[in-house]
């Protein structure tokens, strides 16, 4: 049966050991990720990547068991497999379905000085064209997404690095769900689309890109609606990362008139 298992997966035990001694991915309040060629693996933060995991892996003492798949053909990065530590009762390592694409925020963290910040905002400008350029029917499926989470015990976690995009498919990705039940709202999804640039000045190419990525987003809500009220919760620090008066008033003005289904 494990070896059943181990071809479905196309990853051996030592094959994960070697993506598991490359550099991180990436690294989370949840978990670290690693690359896996057409995988990711996905170890939660608690668990220590040391030699006495590797020694357990390797001599089969964590268990296989395939991942409930809740999201039916969605892919927000789930899991494919998990290995279990069944004396623990927790999941130790998760085989994981890869999304492509790049990070739709950046992290901006102080020390804050001018040339961190006008870099921040060159490199937030160049993401922004590109996702500002999506057709609505991309924002579409991105509040589809999260409709279809508002019915899982799955939530979002609206940080840095948990939304790509790939411009080939023309398509969003949420990644790093947390396996808690919690209802998100499109507050939530502007935390993942805008990069939060404090003190950032003033800019009408940033602040016009800002309008076009905030009106397709709510446009996109108004032709899909959502599946609870708390979707429609106004959020403060949204409001925060939004930074021209014009998209901050399309955000207030016109989220309350989405419709409930």
């Amino acid at each position: 049966m494990l070896c059943v298992i181990i071809y479905l997966m196309k990853l051996t035990n030592l094959e994960i050991l070697t993506y598991l001694s490359q550099k991180p991915i990436g690294k989370g309040t949840e978990a670290i990720t690693y690359n896996a060629d057409k995988y990711v693996l996905r170890m939660p933060i608690h668990i220590k990547n040391n030699a006495q995991f590797k020694k357990n892996l390797m001599n089969n003492v964590y268990k296989y068991k395939k991942a409930q798949n809740v999201h039916g053909r969605k892919n927000f990065g789930q899991a494919i497999y998990n290995f279990i530590d069944e004396s623990k009762s927790q999941i130790v390592l998760s085989v994981c379905k890869k999304v492509t694409g790049f990070q739709t925020n950046d992290l901006v963290e102080p020390p804050l000085t001018k040339r961190k910040i006008t870099a921040a905002q060159q490199n937030a400008i160049k993401k922004m064209k590109i996702i500002a350029s999506m057709p609505i029917k991309s924002f579409e499926r991105l509040i589809e997404d999260l409709n279809h989470l508002t019915h899982t015990d799955f939530t979002i976690d609206p940080s840095e690095g948990n939304l790509l995009l790939n411009p080939e498919s023309k398509k969003f990705y949420i990644i790093d769900l947390r396996p808690v039940k919690k209802i998100r709202n499109i507050g939530d999804l502007i935390l993942l689309l805008l990069t939060d640039i404090p003190d950032i000045p003033d800019n009408s190419e940033y602040y016009d890109l800002e309008l076009k990525i905030i009106t397709k987003l709510i446009h996109a809500a108004k032709s899909c609606g959502l599946t609870h009220p708390e979707q429609l919760k106004l959020k403060p620090r949204a409001l925060e990362v939004i930074k021209s008066p014009q998209a901050r008033n399309m955000y207030k003005n016109n989220y309350r008139n989405i419709k409930i289904i």
